[in-house]
C-alpha cells in the first residue's frame, strides 16, 4: 500500500467512525455506556479473530504489545466519549473530540522542543473558540457542562491515541495490532461493565441493529483498519484526515433532528473552519 491509497483508506475509516456518535447516542437510551462499549468491541473482536485467525496465532510480541497499549488508551478514550455523549449532542461531541486535529501538531512541536507553525496556533484558537460557543448551547441541558468537560478530556486523550498509533503500527503488522486492540477494549470494557452495575446483551431488534452497525461498520472497519492506514501516513497527516469524522457526525446529528441554533452554528463554523483550514495546505 502506498501513501495515497493509505490516505483514501483513512478517509473511509474516519467516515465510518463518524457514524458511531449517532448510533451510540441512540443506543445509550437503553444500555449503560460501559455495556455499549463491551458488546460493541467484543463482538467486533470475535468477528475479526475468526476471519484473521492465522494472524492472531502468529501474533508477534510487537503486535501484542502495541495492541494492548492502544487498547488501554482507546478504552479510556471511549469511556470519556460515551459518558460525555450521554450528556451532549452527537454532532457537538464529535467536533469537540476532534480538536485532536490541531492538538497533535501542537504536542508534536512541544515534544520536539520547537515552536508550532503559526497556522497551527491560529487553527487551535479557532477550535477553542468554537468549543466555547458549543459549550453555551449545552449549558442549559442537565449535565451539559460536565459533558463538555469530559469531551475536552476525550480530545486530549485522542491526541495521544493518534500519536501512539503512528508509533506502534510501524513496528508490527498493523491489522494484527488493530485486532488485539479491539479485544483489549472489549475485555477491559466488560470488566468495567460488570464492576459498575452488570452486563446484558441487547434485548430488542432496534438495539441489535445499532450494536451490529457499531461492531461491523464502526469497529471492525473503523478501528481495526486505522493502524493499517497510519502505517504509511505520518501522524500529523492522519490527524488532518480526521476532519471527515466530525463532518459525518454533524451531518447525521442534524439529519436526526438535533437542535440547531445560532450559537451552535457559530461553534460548528469555527471548529470546521479550523479543521478545514489546517487541511487546505500542508504546513511548509
Amino acid at each position: 500500500m502506498n501513501g495515497k491509497s493509505a490516505r483514501i483508506l483513512l478517509i473511509f475509516v474516519f467516515a465510518a467512525r463518524g457514524t458511531s456518535f449517532l448510533f451510540s447516542k441512540l443506543l445509550l437510551q437503553d444500555l449503560s455506556p460501559m455495556n455499549v462499549i463491551a458488546v460493541r468491541f467484543l463482538l467486533a473482536f470475535l468477528v475479526l479473530a475468526l476471519v484473521f485467525h492465522k494472524k492472531i496465532r502468529g501474533c508477534s510480541r510487537a503486535a501484542l504489545r502495541g495492541g494492548l497499549i492502544l487498547g488501554a488508551e482507546y478504552t479510556f478514550l471511549m469511556i470519556l466519549e460515551m459518558y460525555g455523549l450521554r450528556l451532549v449532542d452527537s454532532g457537538v461531541s464529535s467536533l469537540i473530540e476532534h480538536m485532536a486535529v490541531v492538538l497533535v501538531p501542537l504536542f508534536t512541536a512541544f515534544l520536539a522542543r520547537t515552536l508550532p507553525k503559526k497556522k497551527t496556533v491560529f487553527c487551535a484558537v479557532l477550535a477553542v473558540a468554537g468549543v466555547g460557543f458549543l459549550s453555551l448551547t449545552q449549558s442549559s441541558s442537565p449535565g451539559g457542562t460536565r459533558g463538555i468537560f469530559l469531551l475536552i478530556l476525550a480530545a486530549l486523550t485522542y491526541t495521544f491515541c493518534i500519536m501512539t498509533t503512528a508509533k506502534v503500527s510501524r513496528g508490527a503488522d498493523p491489522l494484527t495490532v488493530g485486532i488485539i486492540q479491539l479485544g483489549t477494549m472489549g475485555v477491559l470494557s466488560l470488566a468495567a461493565a460488570l464492576f459498575t452495575g452488570g452486563f446484558r446483551l441487547p434485548q430488542t431488534g432496534r438495539q441489535w441493529v445499532l450494536v451490529l452497525l457499531l461492531a461491523f461498520l464502526c469497529s471492525c472497519f473503523g478501528f481495526a483498519f486505522q493502524p493499517v492506514g497510519q502505517k504509511y501516513v505520518p501522524a500529523d497527516d492522519a490527524a488532518i484526515l480526521t476532519v471527515v469524522n466530525p463532518l459525518t457526525a454533524s451531518v447525521l446529528g442534524i439529519a436526526a433532528g438535533e437542535s440547531f441554533g445560532l450559537l451552535k452554528l457559530a461553534g460548528y463554523i469555527l471548529i470546521l473552519t479550523a479543521l478545514v483550514l489546517y487541511n487546505l495546505k500542508k504546513n511548509p
